[in-house]
């Protein structure tokens, strides 16, 4: 296989504009921007502690609340041409969790710790018992080295 070399020079690099991904907001979160701006408190603030947050503190208390309940960047937002209910922001990365298998697998991270099970095991296979494959005793020979 013929690998193709690409220079530095050619590599486009990617804007915080090109990553950015649209939002709609709710009515609720809409009205709650209103009342900042209105120096109100917002109803979605009950049980948020204000203090004497300025109109500022609170609108990125507000950017950031919806940012952890839509998964966007809180301070990447700027406005949307489709109209005040839509913004854009850089989406947060989606962190998926390992199954329970993978996080097992996990266990065994060195051919020693993967010998040592399989030896555990005694498997059989169709050449007769696995401590006495040939290929099973070159790995064995490998995790030792």
């Amino acid at each position: 296989m013929k690998i193709k070399r690409v220079s530095v020079k050619n590599l486009k690099a990617v804007s915080d504009q090109e990553m950015k991904q649209e939002f709609e907001m709710t009515e609720e979160q809409l009205q709650a921007i209103y009342d900042i701006s209105r120096n109100q408190i917002p109803v979605i603030f009950v049980g948020v502690w204000m203090g004497l947050d300025s109109k500022q503190e609170k609108a990125n208390k507000l950017w950031q609340m919806m940012a952890d309940e839509m998964g966007f960047v809180w301070d990447s937002v700027e406005g949307s041409s489709k109209g005040e209910k839509f913004f854009l922001a850089i989406p947060k990365a989606k962190v998926i969790p390992k199954t329970r298998g993978e996080i097992e697998m996990d266990k065994y991270d060195t051919l020693s710790k993967i010998v040592e099970q399989l030896e555990g095991c005694d498997y059989e296979c169709e050449g007769g018992y696995l401590n006495k494959n040939i290929a099973f005793l070159s790995l064995k020979r490998m995790a030792n080295k």
